[in-house]
């Protein structure tokens, strides 16, 4: 009797040997790497060593010197402006700090992709970024509200649900957890891991947080000298003899800080 074999994890996002020179600086220097289909992929490294970048490259926001980057199977280094927007139209995006518009509200905010993205009439969008807003764990009340009145948690929360208003089949979070307090970012790091496991969403995560990267991300690959110098689980990068990974984790090589070792 045959047995079957599983197949391989489909490759949602494929970087090969990118180049990106910016002011005369040399950020990568010949990257690779593959985030799989429903996986949270995350991108370490230390400041300044383009990780944001990298990410903006996958967006089609920024175009490298050289080398190939594809995702959702669309050639992202060749596209045209209207190409990218298409693509961007499958994807959801919080960049640092959450970026929401000071003068909407939250359920305004969490609405406008829905106005400027689809047909639907009003009734409907507000439905649904109801629906967004209560799938991030905000109250019913935080709709209203503009994001000044929000903590920094919820203002974050309220990004996220801007970030999947459309159903994205791919989310990219650029350093979520920047500026949160331990308990806001333990909250963000469950709701992520959920939104992951309930919505078969692929999320790819650019960030320094240590419990991101120890309790959330599936993968996690170490960008430092402008390549990937390291990549596995957490466990087995934290492990690696590189210097460059060495010194980002000094004390962490058996686990987080509080961990069982």
């Amino acid at each position: 009797m045959a047995t079957s074999v599983p197949s391989a994890p489909e490759i949602v996002i494929a970087i090969r040997d990118v180049h990106t020179t910016v002011g005369g600086d040399a950020i990568h220097d010949g990257v690779t790497l593959d985030v799989h289909r429903g996986r949270i992929f995350a991108l370490a490294g230390p400041s300044g060593c383009g990780k944001t970048l990298l990410l903006r490259e996958a967006l089609a926001l920024h175009v490298p010197d050289s080398g190939s980057i594809r995702v959702l199977g669309r050639d992202v280094v060749a596209m045209g402006d209207e190409e990218a927007l298409e693509l961007r139209r499958r994807c959801g995006v919080v960049f640092e700090r959450g970026a929401l518009f000071s003068s909407l509200t939250v359920a305004e905010n969490v609405a406008l992709p829905l106005r400027e993205r689809s047909r639907l009439g009003r009734t409907l969008r507000d439905e649904i970024a109801a629906l967004k807003i209560a799938l991030v764990g905000l109250p019913p009340g935080a709709g209203p509200k503009y994001p000044s009145q929000l903590s920094g948690g919820m203002r974050r929360r309220a990004a996220l649900a801007r970030a999947i208003a459309l159903d994205p089949e791919l989310l990219f979070l650029d350093e979520p957890s920047a500026g949160l307090d331990p308990a806001s970012g333990k909250e963000f790091e469950e709701l992520v891991r959920h939104l992951n496991e309930l919505l078969g969403l692929t999320v790819f995560v650019v960030t320094r947080d240590l419990g991101l990267l120890w309790n959330v991300a599936d993968h996690v690959a170490f960008l430092g000298e402008g390549r990937i110098v390291a990549a596995g689980t957490m466990a087995e990068v934290s492990r690696s003899d590189e210097p460059v990974v060495r010194a980002y984790f000094p004390g962490t090589r058996s686990g987080p800080a509080g961990a069982p070792r």
